[in-house]
């Protein structure tokens, strides 16, 4: 680690040098003019002024010549909402206004929008899809067809989001993506993120955004982007809340039940939500694998069930105009059950012989409870600038018991010729601490933001073998082991945004990264690489540009670099069988991989928006099957020398009716992976492209509709296994009941089942596969939401403690 003086110096020049270089002056106020489409000024425009994405500030009317003036506007990050009966509503980006300094807006101009004359109703007119410059956000409360999905779910439907067969996310084609739970780094990877995922529900989900090329300010981890998922929040005095039940129903069944209270006061906020799900995953394999001499022609069938609740409590403080505390927890306790029974006819080639049947199944049964204690400090200084403190505290905990009978028969499928059973145990601690500190200061044509983080990890991993004798467990020590994983990272930041007139700005940003990380394998087989040492330092730059004419055209320029570090059970050099004919083996001298990100965008009047991208991943993370005898395979996670990504994103709204709106998005790209993989040349290409079209319709009597295609073309798992292209169509029914207190909806996914069955192909290193996997995918549901409230308050949303965490923990 590095000295600490040192990096509180670099920390102390940050906020010192532009101190003596900018002044001041007097005025609070943030000012601007509204117009239409025929650039006609609009009267009678509501305007409200939010912070921190769902506190109230303030509220003007625009006049006769559309203009507004907001006043006592303190310095801090803000963003504004524009009502009127005859237009759409409008939501800015987030902007910075400084201490005692006019800002004045852009102009703004209104799209036309419906107008009922028998009764005056606001409605919200939120899109339920927006793609911006540096983000896309999905407005799941605003989508009827998202109703009664878990946060898995949520993602298969966002737009650039794909999910594998291993529920692996990637983003705009890449992968190793940071997710994010209102702004804090979930920690978790693997089957623990796919868990937390299917934990959330829905109906507590507000938007999920989706940053392709973060900046400085965040940790530089993830080279695939960040997915930020924020729950609802709300804004009312007093306690309130909801209660939502929801159901869906595919070849299996599954369902959510969730509370939210809130209590809302002038000086303290607090709430409390509680989710108790159950999700039963059906996952069908039907392949064929030919290696070296042998033909494998098996069936599988998973049924991976899974009962959980999701606890959270916050609490939060305005302690005095200077001091804002916060601290809040959560809790997410699961249950697991699996159970795969699998049936493999193996073959000979020369002679082509049909020779034994292999039956075998897997029983696991565990549990795992995941803790996360964060509090926060904001501090304000007279001189317009802020302190930000936070503290984290985790820890998870998984255990596992799995039974794998396995049973050798001969062809005629009822004389056996042995059995060969086994049962593992697999155990799981992790305890984890972080602390950061973030200071932000504006002026009138610059913005500094700066800040230290320095987070600690360490995992235990137990991992106990038994063979049966007289069907008795026997331990067996050579095939058990220990595994222990600690890594250290201490970062430092700064990022600078200069405006250097009313159209141009430029954002600059350095972010520095110490590791030190150390892995140990306890067991009795001797190995070389038992005890394997890292300490390395980067350095993280970025670069954007940016240009806005403040009328129809507006574009960005920006690259970054960023880092993937491989998960903690990837590097445990030890073996543990998936069957008795695949084996998974860790690989404790994988690097991690880094990715350069340039991505340009272009706006016309903020609706119509096409972005270009380009990334280069060095030592990509992929999982290679290699050839470990006649008929046994192992699974090893491998780095490959280069991954690229060359693409290219669309976005257009259209208004095709006064009822109809329609938004279609479409990504297209070019992936490449190359590289010499432990004597195993790859050398793959593939275009591939993808686009949803999203109808949003409004039925009489106050019912909303949602019917959305989305169709793939044929992609590339892990970099070595081509997946065929897919298309889907859902649907969603909304429909709000006593003064919209109860609110009813009816959804389907994929209801003509074409997004089920996903047929797959790979040719490489003397392993040649192809086969069928099959999702429960088509699922009918519905889902009941009562709301109970109070007044309005002008409540805070938590800046977020445990801010980008450590996620790398895997079953």
């Amino acid at each position: 680690m590095l000295p600490p003086k040192t990096l509180y110096s670099f920390l102390l020049c940050c906020f010192l040098c532009p101190l003596a270089l900018f002044g001041q002056s007097t005025v609070d106020q943030i000012k601007g003019v509204v117009k239409n489409e025929d650039g006609d000024y609009i009267e009678l425009a509501t305007i409200s002024l939010f912070q921190d994405e769902t506190r109230f500030v303030s509220s003007a009317v625009t006049n006769a010549e559309g203009q507004f003036t907001l006043t006592d506007i303190d310095q801090g990050t803000y963003f504004i909402r524009i009502d009127h009966l005859s237009y759409v509503s409008y939501e800015s980006d987030s902007f910075f206004k400084a201490a005692e300094r006019v800002l004045i807006l852009p102009q703004i101009t209104l799209t036309q929008g419906v107008s009922e004359l028998d009764e005056v109703v606001l409605v919200d007119q939120k899109q339920f899809i927006q793609v911006k410059a540096d983000k896309i956000i999905f407005n799941v409360a605003s989508s009827p067809s998202a109703s009664g999905t878990n946060g898995l779910d949520l993602l298969k439907a966002s737009p650039g989001v794909t999910i594998d067969f291993d529920n692996s996310i990637s983003l705009l084609g890449k992968g190793n993506v940071q997710v994010y739970l209102n702004g804090v780094q979930s920690r978790l990877s693997g089957s623990d993120l796919t868990n937390f995922l299917q934990s959330l529900t829905s109906d507590t989900v507000e938007s999920i955004e989706i940053i392709s090329n973060p900046g400085a300010r965040y940790e530089a981890e993830g080279t695939g982007g960040i997915i930020n998922i924020r729950l609802k929040k709300s804004l009312s005095r007093g306690l309130n809340g909801n209660a939502t039940s929801s159901f869906t129903k595919g070849e299996e069944y599954r369902y959510s039940n969730n509370v939210v209270l809130n209590l809302g006061g002038n000086k303290l906020q607090a709430k409390l939500d509680l989710t108790q799900s159950h999700t039963n995953n059906l996952i069908i394999f039907d392949d064929r694998i030919q290696q070296n001499n042998a033909v494998l022609v098996g069936f599988s069938k998973e049924n991976q069930i899974q009962d959980g609740y999701n606890i959270g409590l916050g609490l939060e403080s305005q302690l005095s105009k200077k001091h804002y505390v916060g601290l809040d927890g959560r809790a997410i306790i699961n249950n697991n059950e699996n159970r795969l029974r699998n049936f493999t006819d193996i073959f000979t080639v020369e002679p082509p012989e049909f020779t034994e049947i292999l039956f075998s199944r897997v029983f696991t049964d565990g549990n795992s409870a995941n803790y996360l204690f964060n509090g926060f400090h904001l501090w304000s200084f007279e001189d317009g600038g802020s302190l930000t403190t936070n503290l984290s505290l985790g820890t998870y905990n998984s255990d596992q018991i799995t039974l794998q009978p396995n049973t050798y028969f001969e062809t005629d499928g009822e004389t056996v010729i042995n059995n060969e059973d086994t049962r593992f145990d697999a155990d799981t601690k992790i305890n984890l601490w972080s602390a950061k500190v973030d200071y932000d200061k504006s002026w009138e044509s610059i913005s500094l933001s700066a800040g230290l983080k320095y987070a600690e990890v360490k995992t235990d991993n137990s991992f106990r073998f038994f063979n049966f004798e007289n069907d008795i467990p026997v331990f067996d020590p050579a095939q058990s082991n220990d595994f222990t994983y600690t890594e250290k990272v201490t970062a430092a930041y700064a990022n600078l945004n200069f405006k250097l007139n009313e159209y141009w700005s430029v954002n600059t940003g350095l972010r520095m990264e110490h590791t030190e990380s150390r892995g140990q394998l306890f067991s009795e087989v001797e190995t070389e690489n038992n005890d394997v040492s890292r300490s390395y330092t980067d350095f993280f730059p970025n670069v954007g540009f940016s240009y806005d004419d403040q009328k129809k055209h507006s574009f960005s320029l920006n690259l970054g670099r960023r880092i993937t570090r491989p998960v903690y059970q990837d590097l445990n050099p030890f073996e543990r069988p998936n069957s008795q004919l695949v084996i998974w083996k860790g690989n404790p001298f994988l690097n991690p991989n880094y990715i350069m990100n340039y991505q340009g965008s272009y706006a016309y009047k903020q609706k119509y928006i096409l972005t270009a991208y380009y990334s280069e991943t060095t030592d990509f993370f992929s999982r290679i099957v290699e050839t470990t005898g006649e008929e046994t395979t192992q699974v090893i996670p491998r780095n490959m020398e280069k991954a690229t990504n060359l693409g290219a994103s669309l976005s257009i709204p259209l208004k095709i009716t006064e009822h109809w709106d329609i938004l279609f998005f479409a990504n297209v790209f070019e992936e490449t992976y190359r590289g010499d993989v432990e004597s195993t040349f790859i050398d793959i290409s593939n275009w591939q492209w993808d686009y949803r079209i999203q109808n949003i319709i409004n039925l009489p009597s106050d019912i909303l509709l949602d019917i959305t295609f989305t169709q793939r073309s044929r992609w590339i798992w892990r970099g070595s296994v081509f997946i065929q292209g897919t298309e889907g169509l859902s649907f969603g029914i909304r429909k709000d009941f006593f003064d919209k207190k109860l609110q009813v909806r009816i959804t389907g996914a994929d209801i003509l089942r074409t997004q089920s069955d996903l047929s797959y192909t790979s040719d490489y290193g003397g392993i040649d596969l192809d086969g069928v996997y099959t999702a429960d995918n088509r699922r009918f549901g519905m889902g009941l939401t009562y709301n109970f409230g109070g007044k309005k308050t002008e409540s805070k949303k938590s800046k977020g403690a445990l801010d980008e965490e450590l996620r790398r923990i895997q079953n």
